[in-house]
């Protein structure tokens, strides 16, 4: 079997762990073929398949509810972030070479990790960009410039989660590096697994939801980012719809205080999650700075319709699935 190397910054430290479960569902389906190794920060993992995982130093500086968010709450974080770079670079430097190497993540997997980690060493590279990683990049003035030059000195594949995403990226770059790099890039979601999602009706019955309930969802980290409020404000315009809040972060006091009405659960495990998706009558998403949200395609999967604003993908989704409702404007969806 090929030796095959993933670095992540996010990944389940257990079954049923929500983070980094999209990195997981890829994980499972290279193992079939493959003898793979997962790299993530934090304290060692037991294998939640046939992979083996390195916990690496630097976990302070990742996990929820984001890697930004806990940066700014604690900028002294950064030097956790420097040493997952140090131990993953030597990590690589150590073992075999391997045919291929997966950074998820495009900083600091893609660069300077996995990118550093193959200088000079015949192995192929595919870097996964997912949409934070992809914002940070745009907006840090010079680094494009040097994150696209380590990318063409690696000859790296790109794989971009969302249309949107790719052009934010390339955009960025240089003509040069741009020229190179575009036909090296394509588009394509994250893998999904939904392992043991009950059906709309098992999963009224796990939660205690009445069959006969108006039920919205929303699943989201608590951030300013991702807009709850405005998915809120539009489920209190509708009569007798009961709104639950799946997720957590900085802003859930305040969005309790400011929606008495709403049903706040917390961060909870992913089947449980899975559960209040399959048990909603819609998913709401006011996000506006989703490239291929995740949630969304879950919850299609599972027969649940969506009303989302168009962000990144979601237009062409929506195009091509009719249980995706896209509305113009947060005043739109608000009404």
């Amino acid at each position: 079997m090929t030796r095959v190397y993933v670095v992540t910054t996010s990944y389940p430290e257990h079954a049923g762990d929500a983070q980094g479960h999209f990195v997981a569902a890829e994980v499972r389906r290279l193992v079939a073929q493959h003898d793979v190794t997962v790299l993530a920060p934090g304290r060692a993992r037991s294998p939640l398949g046939g992979e083996r995982v390195v916990g690496l130093p630097g976990g302070d500086a990742f996990g929820f509810p984001g890697a930004l968010a806990r940066l700014r709450e604690r900028p002294t974080r950064l030097a956790g972030a420097a040493q997952f770079v140090a131990g993953a670079l030597g990590w690589l430097a150590r073992e075999p070479t391997p045919a291929r190497l997966i950074a998820h993540f495009l900083l600091p997997c893609g660069a300077p990790i996995a990118t550093r980690a193959l200088a000079r060493r015949l192995t192929e590279l595919e870097v996964v960009v997912h949409g934070s990683d992809a914002r940070l990049l745009a907006k840090l003035p010079l680094v494009p410039r040097v994150v696209g030059r380590q990318l063409v000195q690696a000859g790296a594949q790109l794989r971009f989660v969302s249309s949107e995403l790719r052009a934010l990226v390339l955009g960025a770059l240089p003509p040069s590096q741009r020229a190179f790099l575009e036909p090296r890039s394509r588009v394509e979601p994250c893998a999904i697994d939904l392992p043991g999602a009950p059906s709309h009706v098992e999963a009224r019955e796990t939660l205690g939801i009445p069959l006969e309930a108006r039920l919205a969802v929303v699943v989201a980290r608590l951030i300013p980012g991702k807009r709850v409020h405005v998915a809120l404000e539009a489920c209190a315009r509708v009569p007798q719809l009961q709104a639950i809040v799946v997720g957590d972060g900085p802003e859930r006091d305040r969005l309790a205080q400011r929606f008495p009405g709403a049903t706040f659960v917390g961060q909870v495990e992913r089947p449980r999650a899975l559960a209040y998706l399959a048990a909603a009558n819609v998913l709401v998403s006011a996000s506006l700075e989703e490239g291929a949200p995740t949630v969304v395609r879950e919850a299609r999967a599972l027969g649940t319709p969506v009303v989302c604003l168009p962000a990144g993908d979601l237009p062409l989704w929506a195009s091509q699935d009719p249980g995706i409702h896209l509305v113009a404007s947060s005043a739109e969806l608000e009404r």
